[in-house]
């Protein structure tokens, strides 16, 4: 079969759902329910012809989620929609998933050089020396006398990788990888140079990866791509429950993010000359349900009371039992988390915030499919995570796309009352700057921008009456249209709608009272600063989030977008090794509160429902008390 556009070519069972076949032929549909028929995201196209025959015929469950056919096409359901012989597929751009790398920046900082790994030449005896010993004792000695330390410890599975190499018998001189500072993890014959390091970010949504240079302690490149798993839904609840399901799937959703990564590394290390062989450490931080899939472990626990990780503490594992491709021997430092929704990802963010954190009331916020805060008073750090759903990835949006080119990502009225927006460029278009839909930055925006111009009330509702507002037929629900059809690349209205701002409320309102919980917890009534990271939360406007009481009210110069944090703690660790001793202490200090035991956190959640600065405090005050 053949996926448009592009001309994508890929051979599939018969019988696989078009969204499987896409996902495994490295071709990204999104799927907000993981492929169980309930979102309606995962919509493609087919020339009518083309299809009869070819694919299955719509059931009822199918038909209630379709738009009307248009234009001589076929709408379907690519999770919905099995193969029975070729045919060509189109993905609508509003359907497109990962393969558009999301934007994920990052902080250039300066990191003192101290990294787990190092390379030490030296001069070894010859195999007729006199004791005659064998090799292993030989390489010891030679490597105990250059670093004038206790012995060193060389495994068997070193000594079996060095001898596939050439001459290593007779090698008179050789360079060894030490970790640690005490174990070999690799030997080669002769002089070697080049050490480098790997750095991943991996969140529910996409996979940020830095290669570094450990020994000058920079940044050779920087890949990002969507996470595959995300054909089993886009929050990390749906993948739990596929797995619970069916537990082979955990080995597939393990395959399908370590075949994504070392295709990152594979690409980027050929584009920068740089051997695999050498690349020799590796640090990961994610979400607790990334890094229990990527180690191969069930996080169906962390779905259930009383919501645990299998582990806590950080760990190193080989590169190679778990099918990354580094150099033989490379290790992998695997953040430790604090709790069964508090992860590496956040610990690893926490870690990059300096002296000024632990002094007075500061707020650390990463706000994704799921939101975590770290509250720090006065160097007391406590925490929570709360469930604002993925409306922040563009999901459950009637038209939310990614962070990609061509998504609006910012919505204003000007002075006349017009409605304006600007949408992510796309370079490779050819001057098409018609937008596609709007991602989560756009949607936070429009709804504030809605408020603020009058045509939303502060209770969600659209002003009755507007000028601007229209009545969505069918259905007899408010929408406002942002761009017109025969101004959208869609060619369909990009509008918001009324079940649109019930979900910003609804995930604004978790953050939010999460945020209220940990400050009743700690007797706090003002914050200081707030800083935002990840990439979503690096593309809003502090005034917007502000102005719908996202987050509690501070003057607009304190809130700080960060970037993503998770990946600079990340790096961090990887240049130098002391850092991942300060993550082990952050995560063992950090006061997590499970939001699910906290009867109070409901009424909360119902008084931040308001679209405004300040919502009922003093009712949200006396529902705590």
């Amino acid at each position: 079969m053949t996926f448009e556009p592009g001309a994508r070519c890929a051979r599939v069972d018969n019988g696989s759902s078009l969204l499987f076949a896409a996902w495994q032929s490295g071709i990204a549909i999104k799927s907000v329910c993981g492929g169980r028929g309930k979102c309606g995201t995962c919509l493609v196209q087919f020339e009518h012809a083309s299809a009869v025959g070819a694919v299955s015929e719509v059931t009822k469950q199918e038909a209630a989620l379709l738009p009307a056919n248009s234009d001589g096409h076929t709408f379907r359901l690519a999770c919905m929609t099995h193969v029975r012989g070729d045919v060509v597929v189109h993905i609508p751009s509003e359907s497109e998933a990962a393969d558009t790398p999301p934007r994920k920046p990052y902080t250039v900082s300066r990191i003192a050089s101290a990294p787990m790994v190092s390379r030490v030449t030296v001069d070894i005896e010859g195999p007729y020396a006199e004791p005659v010993r064998p090799l292993a004792t030989r390489i010891g000695e030679a490597l105990t006398r250059e670093r004038r330390k206790r012995p060193v410890t060389i495994k068997p599975a070193v000594l079996a990788d060095y001898s596939r190499q050439p001459n290593f018998d007779t090698a008179l001189q050789l360079t060894a990888v030490m970790h640690g500072g005490q174990e070999v993890i690799q030997l080669r014959a002769g002089p070697r140079n080049g050490l480098y390091g790997v750095a991943l970010d991996i969140g529910t949504t996409s996979i940020v990866m830095f290669l570094c240079d450990l020994e000058k302690s920079e940044i050779r490149a920087v890949r990002t791509a969507g996470n595959p798993q995300a054909a089993y839904g886009e929050d990390v609840i749906s993948r739990m429950t596929h797995i619970q399901r069916d537990p082979k799937l955990l080995e597939k959703m393990q395959s399908l993010l370590v075949t994504e990564i070392n295709r990152l590394i594979g690409e980027t290390a050929s584009a920068n000359g740089i051997d695999i062989d050498d690349i020799l450490d590796g640090v990961i931080v994610g979400n607790p349900t990334m890094q229990h899939i990527l180690l191969g472990v069930n996080p169906e626990p962390l779905g259930r009371g009383p919501y645990m990780s299998l582990w806590s503490e950080g760990c190193d594992v080989e590169a190679k039992t778990i099918g990354l491709r580094l150099a033989t021997g490379a290790r992998l430092y695997v953040f430790p988390m604090a709790s069964g929704y508090i992860g590496g990802d956040t610990i690893s963010a926490t870690l990059t915030r300096g002296p000024e954190f632990y002094r007075g009331i500061h707020l650390l916020i990463d706000i994704g499919t799921n939101g975590e805060v770290v509250l720090a008073k006065n160097g007391k750090l406590t925490a929570t995570s709360c469930a604002t759903g993925p409306v922040y990835e563009g999901a459950h949006i009637r038209c939310g796309v990614r962070a990609s080119p061509g998504a609006i990502e910012r919505v204003w009225v000007d002075p006349n009352g017009t409605l304006r927006w600007s949408a992510i460029p796309h370079h490779d278009r050819h001057g098409d700057t018609r937008p596609i839909g709007l991602c989560g930055s756009g949607v936070i925006s429009g709804v504030a921008a809605l408020v603020g111009a009058g045509i939303l009330r502060s209770d969600g509702a659209f002003t009755s009456g507007h000028p601007a507002v229209r009545t969505e037929a069918g259905t007899q629900m408010s929408e406002i249209v942002l761009v017109p059809a025969h101004a959208s690349r869609t060619q369909r209205d990009i509008v918001i709608t009324q079940a649109d701002v019930r979900n910003v409320q609804l995930g604004k309102a978790a953050l939010r009272a999460g945020i209220e919980t940990l400050l009743h917890e700690q007797q706090i009534e003002q914050v200081d600063r707030i800083y935002l990271a990840g990439a979503f939360g690096n593309h809003l406007d502090p005034a917007d989030i502000l102005s719908i009481g996202m987050v509690p009210p501070v003057p607009v110069s304190h809130v700080q977008s960060i970037g993503n944090a998770a990946g600079d703690g990340a790096r961090m660790a990887l240049f130098n090794r002391h850092h991942r001793r300060r993550a082990g202490q952050l995560a063992a200090k950090l006061h997590v509160i499970e939001l699910s035991n906290r009867r109070e956190f409901q009424d909360t959640f119902i008084e931040c429902i308001e679209l405004s600065p300040q919502p009922s405090l003093d009712a949200m005050a006396a529902t705590m008390a």
